[in-house]
């Protein structure tokens, strides 16, 4: 029953993830050999066994970066491990390193961090992407208003 269990909440957490980076499908940018999808967003959208899973505060207080890197070529495009790296800056110009943690499920491959917010704060992301295999460093930047 517990292995049911931890397979469906893996299941879940795949799937959750999945359909928000083809629904946030602009938060995307293409590379000769990747494509990177990011996203950030506020934890308490996320399904309390997800939160619980994976160690995050599931609060509109806390939010999460997530980061995918597929593989173009023939057919489905496949996760890719990286090294992931960033930082954020406030509209203060204050900085702070972020952590990415990496998570596998199945065939897919995420990288997410976790950050404090304050409602209504705009956030700059910064972000340097290395494919495993690859000499290129792909850089993302983005803003995010919570």
């Amino acid at each position: 029953m517990k292995y049911l269990k931890n397979t469906l909440i893996s299941s879940m957490v795949f799937l959750f993830l999945t359909m928000g980076m083809l629904a946030q499908a602009e938060n995307s940018k293409e590379y000769a050999d990747h494509i990177v999808y990011y996203n950030a967003f506020p934890t308490d959208s996320l399904p309390p066994e997800m939160t619980k899973q994976y160690s995050l505060k599931r609060s509109k207080n806390y939010a999460m970066i997530n980061i995918s890197v597929m593989k173009k070529g023939a057919g489905i495009p496949t996760g890719v491990k990286s090294k992931v790296t960033g930082q954020l800056k406030n509209l203060m110009g204050q900085t702070r390193n972020l952590e990415f943690r990496e998570i596998q499920e199945g065939q897919a491959i995420y990288y997410i961090a976790q950050i404090g917010v304050q409602s209504q704060a705009q956030v700059d992301f910064i972000i340097d992407i290395v494919p495993e295999g690859s000499r290129e460093k792909y850089d993302i930047n983005f803003t995010k208003k919570f």
